[in-house]
């Protein structure tokens, strides 16, 4: 599960889940949040999320040009079966 950043994946789950609940929250007590934090750290964070979104976009590119093509999965010459088929119980 955890194999190919399937960690990240579940991380940020459950970060929008927090943030749901917090929103949730706000809106049913009727709520108003506020953020009373240090003005530059909304700017270092926008920063931060925008940059690592266009290196992962630049990254993404450079390997598929790299490899001469776009990328499957699974891979059939792996013999790896999607999770779907696993799930079903296909090709054992």
């Amino acid at each position: 599960m955890f194999k190919d950043g399937g960690f990240i994946g579940v991380l940020l789950v459950g970060l929008c889940l927090i943030a749901a609940g917090i929103m949730i929250w706000s809106m049913a007590t009727d709520t108003e949040l506020t953020y009373n934090g240090p003005r530059w750290l909304p700017w270092i964070l926008f920063v931060v999320i925008f940059g690592g979104s266009i290196f992962g976009m630049y990254r993404n590119y450079r390997m598929r040009k790299e490899s001469g093509g776009s990328a499957q999965w699974p891979n059939p010459n792996s013999g790896q079966k999607s999770l779907l088929d696993r799930i079903r119980g296909k090709g054992k």
